[in-house]
């Protein structure tokens, strides 16, 4: 099962949008900061990093950088102060997409199934 962080300061953002990749296959995590996401992130590496732009702490687009392996993590940076300085930067630092609050459900869900499933990668390898 693909794993999914998911880091917004607003709660009920952190609810729809986890049930919604909850309803999608994937496990959650959720964290409300930049500090409370590096410390999962320090446990488990996600699949997915959804992670909203303004933070308590600072920038979400920063989690970018401890990410062990941008190559293998779909990075989503949703915010609610779009700027195209800010989409040029999120794209420029490794985010896969940037999307605008409130965020567009079926978009969010096409994004989430592009993420290859590990399960399925191994049954297609073995």
């Amino acid at each position: 099962m693909p794993h999914l962080l998911l880091v917004d300061d607003d709660p009920e953002a952190l609810e729809w949008l986890s049930e919604l990749a909850k309803n999608e296959g994937f496990s959650v995590a959720q964290a409300d900061s930049l500090r409370a996401a590096r410390i999962h992130m320090s446990r488990l590496q996600p699949d997915v990093l959804l992670t909203d732009l303004q933070l308590p702490d600072g920038q979400g687009i920063e989690l970018v950088n401890d990410l062990e392996s941008r190559d293998s993590c779909e990075v989503v940076l949703i915010t609610g102060h779009a700027s195209v300085e800010s989409a040029v930067q999120a794209l420029r630092l490794g985010a896969t997409d940037y999307m605008v609050k409130p965020v567009d459900v079926e978009r969010l869900r096409a994004v989430l199934r592009r993420v290859p499933r590990t399960g399925e990668l191994r049954a297609e390898i073995g």
